[in-house]
């Protein structure tokens, strides 16, 4: 038995960490280690800084490989703790030995030591069937004064949930894109009209093919209403669009007048439409945008109206009632639409050849309430309601109804109208309705519905699924980044230069997968709406000297030019000093990677009368034509990396663009194949430098 002081010095098991609790009670001197007391310096260290260590460390010790780890360890081991401490490596990760086995005899002839990222096995860590896993690790040997090898140094970082976190991410990207095309696909080919607009300009980000016949097929997207179809703003459609957007109440229209200029220089058009103004909301439940669906009913209106235009003339020809009559029926079989009359008291005395077409029955089997037999059986109490309303008070009539049909042996959705006829002491004399087939567009109108609230649901569930796992993503990506600079800082001990520049490449690879995590984070909240902007004025002159500065390491070593051209000193732009430097870096990082080595890269300041533009240009190799708007979209990226590490996730240039659109700018493209790119961004000047400009002009004149 040793005394208390013998053993305090002597033990590397020092603390209260159940794994320093445990080896305390193991009786080493029975193993093939011996007593501690005979343990080499360097082993009794690498214990103590292995125990102490928050970092999953196991020691693979002595001849035979036994177990020496650290509470952090537990978890890779599972169910094989606590029977592991002291155990024979080859015994207890018996399932993975033939992996692993050689890599010790490797490292004993002399090679170098192992490192392994993301490497996958097959363990059997529970006490059910093995399971997939993933570590970053290393094996290095620890060697005593004489430079014998005395154990494997083993830090091991698990990365199974990692690598399913990034499986299900690009799953759900996949899903998401594909949904996305066929959701577009589908509303391009309705026949109903519909349109999406975007923020408080209500800008077009989608119009189906419906919606661009109705316009004249203008280039709206990308476009606000009042930029796009500018003659709306007078008919105050405008205003309606900013009213359902604030207070997120729909706006249902039917036959609403609009006038509109469907071909160039050509007078405007009235046209008649049944739509709705549907506020469109994000993950959050914040109102971002509207969509806007409905039927052109111009022809329906029109028959209306001709109809309408028939009663009057009716009415002034009371006196000759028999010509009237022969002429309105010619004229009704004429519409194509179902017409008929009836007495004050609501009787059906008469219906027009189409309605006895369409029911397949003769007008006699309808006059009087008999063609109530066609109506469906749910709709006659609401129908009957309306009537009796109408009889009674003598407003117009209007309703929707199922009416049976011969053709289709089956009921379809129908508007009927009426109009009450009155002497000229005002007493109804008659009532002439019409019946008009809406099925197509009730039919069209329930699968909008239902399709916006399916891309609605996907839009949110994407959102909220790249932010959820773009954050579950930085806790390993800090942890790797925070003990590779430990490392090479020499807190685990000397290393080599060989391993200084693996250390260099693994933080690099960590650097570029956080950049790709923080891009597709930042477009999470771009299309949740949880950006905040702080506007202000901001010196060009100034973000241009930090972007420089941040960026000419880079350009050195990749021996490329750098021309700044020179910025008024009192110049400003109205934006996000943060945000605006965070475009700037995107576009000077595409440079970089797309400009060969010689090239050239400038920075170029341009000052309008109410906006400012800052220009990044390169030699690069230039972007197609074909695919210059493209790669503004989400994932998205031109086919002209120099190098496959030159590849990101396609985000930079659509949250670039998203970033300035939000500050009331644009970000625009111009490039060629060979003879390089500048991308352009544009912003409303600071209104202290117009201040300035202005006060500058007065004291020259």
């Amino acid at each position: 038995m040793k005394s208390d002081t013998e053993t305090t010095v002597a033990s590397p098991f020092i603390g209260d960490s159940e794994m320093a609790r445990r080896c305390r009670a193991v009786d080493w001197a029975a193993t093939s280690l011996g007593p501690i007391e005979d343990w080499s310096p360097a082993l009794r260290t690498a214990v103590r800084m292995a125990l102490e260590s928050p970092f999953p460390v196991n020691l693979w010790c002595g001849p035979d490989l036994q177990l020496i780890y650290n509470d952090a360890y537990i978890r890779a081991l599972g169910a094989k703790h606590p029977r592991a401490l002291g155990q024979s490596g080859r015994e207890a990760w018996a399932e993975i030995w033939p992996t692993i086995g050689s890599w010790f005899e490797a490292i004993r002839r002399g090679e170098p030591a192992v490192f392994a990222e993301d490497a996958h096995f097959v363990m059997e860590r529970s006490h059910g069937p093995p399971g997939e896993a993933w570590f970053t690790f290393g094996l290095s040997p620890i060697r005593d004064d004489n430079g014998s090898i005395v154990a494997f140094f083993n830090p091991a970082a698990e990365t199974t949930n990692r690598i399913m976190l990034e499986r299900a991410l690009h799953d759900a990207r996949v899903a998401a894109e594909r949904a996305e095309q066929y959701l577009r696909e589908i509303f391009a080919q309705a026949p109903a009209f519909m349109a999406v607009l975007r923020g408080k300009d209500h800008v077009f980000d989608f119009a189906n093919d419906a919606y661009l016949q109705l316009v004249g097929h203008r280039d709206v997207i990308g476009k606000p209403v009042a930029e796009a179809l500018p003659e709306v703003i007078e008919q105050g459609l405008v205003d309606l669009l900013d009213r359902v957007l604030t207070t997120g109440v729909p706006f249902i229209g039917r036959a609403f007048p609009v006038l509109l200029q469907r071909s160039p220089d050509a007078p405007l058009e009235e046209r008649f439409v049944d739509f709705v103004y549907q506020p469109l909301t994000d993950a959050t439940g914040a109102r971002v945008g509207i969509v806007a669906h409905g039927t052109d009913v111009t022809e329906n209106v029109i028959s209306q109206r001709e109809i309408e235009r028939l009663l009057r003339e009716s009415e002034s020809a009371r006196a000759a009632v028999e010509d009237s009559e022969k002429r309105y029926r010619f004229l009704a079989n004429a519409i194509p639409v179902q017409v008929w009359t009836a007495t004050p008291d609501g009787a059906v005395e008469y219906t027009n050849e189409r309605t006895s077409a369409y029911f397949g029955k003769p007008s006699d089997e309808l006059v009087g309430e008999r063609w109530m037999t066609m109506l469906h059986p749910d709709d006659v109490e609401p129908t009957l309601t309306r009537w009796k309303e109408s009889l009674a008070t003598g407003t117009d009539y209007q309703v929707e109804f199922r009416l049976w049909s011969a053709a289709h042996r089956s009921y379809r959705w129908h508007l009927g109208r009426a109009l009450p006829q009155r002497d000229e002491d005002g007493a109804i004399i008659r009532w002439f309705g019409t019946n008009t087939d809406i099925e197509d567009a009730k039919r069209a109108e329930a699968e909008l519905k239902r399709l916006t609230a399916e891309a609605t649901e996907a839009n949110h569930a994407k959102s909220a699924f790249l932010a959820a796992m773009s954050h579950e993503l930085r806790t390993p990506l800090n942890a790797i980044g925070g003990y590779t600079q430990l490392i090479e800082m020499g807190v685990r001990g000397p290393i080599t230069e060989e391993q200084r520049i693996d250390l260099l490449k693994i933080q690099r690879s960590k650097e570029h997968l956080d950049t790709l995590v923080s891009d597709v984070l930042n477009f999470a909240k771009l299309g949740s709406g949880k950006i905040d902007y702080r506007i202000r004025d901001v010196p060009v002159k100034r973000i241009l000297s930090s972007v420089v500065d941040m960026v000419t390491p880079q350009v050195a070593e990749k021996g490329l030019e750098l021309v700044v051209g020179d910025a008024d000193a009192l110049l400003e732009v109205h934006a996000d000093e943060d945000k605006l430097r965070q475009i700037l870096l995107n576009l000077l990082a595409n440079a970089l990677k797309f400009t060969a080595r010689g090239g050239r890269i400038a920075l170029r300041v341009s000052k309008m009368k109410d906006t400012a533009s800052i220009a990044v240009s390169d030699t690069g190799i230039g972007i197609p034509a074909d695919e210059q708007e493209r790669v503004f979209e989400p994932f998205v990226q031109s086919k002209r990396a120099i190098s496959s590490s030159d590849q990101g996730v396609g985000l930079g240039l659509a949250i670039s663009r998203q970033l300035a659109r939000a500050m009331q700018g644009e970000l625009t493209l111009e490039s060629a194949v060979g003879a390089g790119s500048t991308f352009t961004i544009t912003l409303p000047r600071g209104q202290r430098d117009e201040r300035a400009t202005s006060g500058a002009e007065c004291s020259a004149s």
